[in-house]
């Protein structure tokens, strides 16, 4: 693995803030955050980081924007699990995926009974 760089940035009141709040809230460091942050957007292609850049500069709008696309890419991921289970069961011929069977992967939220 290649040996870490430092980098200095400065980030405005808002962005610190915001930063040291998720940071907290997921008790991570401010680096790791940072550092995740750099690494999904830079993998990202340059019309898609263009347009949340211009999508998050209006900032009454910004978060409830981000949210339905959240919704949207977080619902197209589970739509495309679903199907590649779907495949992989039936093609198990009724065997049981002791695999599948521990996959961790969603977490079920019961809902207040009514």
């Amino acid at each position: 693995m290649a040996k870490a760089k430092s980098r200095s940035t400065s980030l405005s009141a808002t962005l610190e803030t915001r930063l040291r709040v998720i940071s907290m809230r997921e008790n991570r460091t401010i680096a790791n955050v940072m550092e995740n942050a750099v690494r999904v957007f830079t993998l990202m292609p340059k019309d898609l980081r263009d347009r949340l850049v211009e999508m998050s500069a209006d900032e009454k709008t910004a978060g409830a924007r981000f949210l339905e696309l959240s919704r949207l890419v977080l619902f197209e991921a589970a739509r495309q699990r679903y199907a590649q289970a779907s495949i992989a069961l039936a093609n198990s011929n009724g065997k049981v995926d002791e695999e599948m069977l521990a996959d961790d992967e969603m977490t079920i939220i019961s809902s207040p009974a009514m």
